[in-house]
Parts: structure tokens; sequence; C-alpha cells
């Protein structure tokens, strides 16, 4: 039992010192694929090409590459918008934004996270 609780413990600790790269980290490095799928994967709409290059200033680089940014956002688009994921996202109370709006399970997908969302604000309401 203490072996458990102690292989238990020491695996929040390493979870917790995963470290995640800020998106002026990423686009100091020309990450701007990681930074598309990050936001992707997030559900949150495509930034806008006036976002990018206030990032890439606030960065302090010139340059957008904005293929790269579109490449990885709509991989990450596609990871979000599982519909096996759906009730997940919507029971954790994440908003969603609409972003699967026009994928072939768009409408299962929101219908899904719906149902999640609805147990989420159900839970909420008896504590």
């Amino acid at each position: 039992m203490f072996k458990k609780s102690l292989m238990a413990l020491l695996a929040v600790a390493l979870v917790g010192c995963v470290h995640i790269e800020s998106a002026d980290s990423l686009a100091q490095k020309g990450e701007w694929q990681k930074i598309g799928v990050r936001d992707g994967e997030r559900g949150v709409p495509s930034k806008s090409m006036a976002n990018l290059k206030e990032l890439a200033n606030k960065a302090g680089v010139d340059n957008v590459d904005v293929g790269d940014y579109e490449a990885g956002y709509n991989d990450g688009v596609d990871r979000y918008c599982n519909v096996d994921n759906a009730y997940d996202i919507g029971l954790s109370g994440m908003q969603y934004l609409g972003v699967c709006a026009s994928k072939e399970d768009g409408v299962r997908f929101q219908l899904q996270w719906q149902r999640g969302f609805e147990d989420f604000q159900s839970a909420d309401q008896t504590f």
C-alpha cells in the first residue's frame, strides 16, 4: 500500500514538473506550427494575421510563418473535434466556441459537448 501511495505521489510530482512553453517563447524559436497546434487543441478560434504579427512583435521576431501556423492549427482542431472527447470537454466546464461546426461530425460533437456541459452544471449545483 505504501509503495502504491509513494508511486502515485511521485507521478503527480513529475507531472507538475512538465514545462509548457509560452506562445512568446515558441514564436521566438519560429515554432509557428506548435503555436497553431496548441490553439487548435484548446478549441479556440484561429489567430488572425494581425494577432500573429502582434505575437511576433511581442516575441521580437520579424516574420510569421502563416502556413505552419495554419497546418498546426488544423491538426490541433482535428484532435480537439474528436467526438469521443466532446463529452469530457463539456464535463470539464470548458466552453465550446464552435470550431468544429464545419467538421463532418460537428453536430455530433456539439451535442456530446452540450450533454457533458449540462452534467457539469448539474454537478456544480449539487454542492
